[in-house]
């Protein structure tokens, strides 16, 4: 009877672990792209940004943080990121201690995101918001379909 016991609990201990290990699994793929995705935008490559979303109708983006707007398709979340690039010369934006969550295909990640950037008309500006995105399990591979850069007030320098 112990023997019996003791297989089942091996077997239910061994079944946990995998599972356990499929989820870390998991949250280290969705973690590194959401830092893929802040690579891309702090370098301004469109090239590394295409590889971060979805590329999709329904991709959907809600920036800039201090004066959002919401942009819907691939095509017009990649021509927002073009515009607002081209009146940038340097942007770094970075989320250092992201919170993960994942459901079967689909990941949220939310965080503070630290921002700053020089514009091309001469001043600096340097930013605190609140980030969120969304990520689909596509093939393997976690895609963005959704980001939203919120401001917090009293946290941004003009």
């Amino acid at each position: 009877m112990h023997k019996i016991a003791l297989t089942a609990l091996f077997a239910i201990v061994a079944t946990c672990q995998c599972a356990l290990a499929q989820s870390s699994s998991e949250i280290e793929g969705v973690k590194a792209a959401n830092q893929s995705y802040y690579a891309a935008l702090s370098a301004l490559d469109m090239t590394a940004m295409e590889k971060v979303w979805s590329r999709g109708p329904d991709d959907t983006n809600i920036a800039p943080p201090t004066k959002p707007v919401v942009r819907q398709g691939w095509d017009a979340v990649k021509k927002a990121y073009q515009g607002y690039w081209g009146t940038l010369d340097k942007l770094t934006v970075s989320m250092d201690q992201p919170t993960i969550k994942i459901h079967g295909p689909v990941a949220w990640v939310y965080g503070i995101e630290k921002a700053q950037r020089k514009l091309k008309s001469g001043p600096e500006q340097a930013g605190i918001n609140n980030g969120t995105s969304i990520f689909v399990n596509q093939d393997g591979h976690w895609l963005m379909v959704f980001h939203q850069a919120a401001a917090i007030p009293g946290q941004q320098s003009n």
